[in-house]
């Protein structure tokens, strides 16, 4: 095992520690403790450990032993893109493999799905208050995938290529911020990371990320209104004038766990 798995160990390991602890608690105060807030079930640890995405092969000469799919849900938090102030309100499930070259015994991690919803942005498409529920002037936000993840928990950073898709009656259906050539990147610092429970026992490592030097470049494909939606958004938007405050969840298995039969696939 290399050093980075050994690390990843005694990482999870820790949050494993952490969620026996807290499932230790009386249950006669988990009867009688109060509804959580909404923003407080947002913060918590996701229902399920969704492993819907996680392919159900291996690379040829892939031992399952050495073969995990992991899951980041990012369920909480804020981002500022020039003038938009945008909560999360809705869970972002990125699934990633991670194993071992079978030919070169070398680390490697795959990308294997994001999956987002539309977020209704405050204030609409002319930040407007109250419009958010006017068809014509409301407007949602899609976080996708734009082709870089680089999920580092041991050393504390991640770098993840985003491009966000605009949501509105007048915009089309190819308006983004950002594009896979020209992505918003965010290099997270992962400033806390502990463990934390979920409802059906999975145990998590809970991370809370910030990135203050991303960039936002202006829109694509919005067509004639694109100059409203740069000046809505006010984009491009440089470098420390945006922010990133992230909660997310990392958990994952092995592949022998979750399919004890497979075997080493030949060809």
């Amino acid at each position: 095992m290399s050093s980075t798995f050994k690390r990843l160990a005694v990482l999870s390991l820790s949050a494993g520690l952490a969620a026996t602890a807290l499932a230790a608690a009386p249950a006669a105060s988990a009867r009688t403790a109060p509804k959580p807030s909404a923003q407080a079930a947002a913060d918590g640890p996701p229902a399920t450990l969704d492993l819907s995405d996680c392919p159900d092969v291996l690379p040829v000469g892939a031992d399952p032993a050495n073969w995990y799919c992991n899951v980041l849900v990012t369920s909480g938090g804020s981002m500022k893109i020039g003038k938009i102030d945008q909560q999360i309100t809705a869970p972002m499930r990125i699934t990633m493999l991670a194993g071992y070259d079978p030919k070169t015994g070398a680390e490697i991690s795959k990308f294997v799905k994001m999956r987002s919803a539309a977020m209704s942005v405050a204030g609409g498409a002319l930040g407007i208050p109250g419009t958010e529920s006017v068809p014509l002037f409301a407007l949602k936000v899609k976080p996708q995938y734009a082709g870089k993840i680089d999920l580092d928990i041991p050393n504390r950073k991640t770098r993840l290529a985003l491009k966000l898709k605009l949501v509105n009656q007048l915009l089309g259906d190819t308006c983004y911020v950002g594009s896979n050539a020209a992505p918003i990147t965010l290099d997270l610092d992962l400033k806390e990371i502990t463990g934390a429970s979920g409802p059906d026992g999975t145990f998590w490592v809970k991370i809370n990320s910030t990135d203050d030097t991303f960039a936002v470049p202006k829109t694509n494909g919005c067509g004639f209104a694109a100059p409203i939606a740069d000046l809505r958004g006010g984009l491009p938007s440089a470098s420390g004038a945006n922010h990133a405050q992230l909660i997310s969840y990392f958990g994952g298995k092995g592949y022998s766990e979750m399919y004890p039969k497979m075997a080493v696939r030949r060809k």
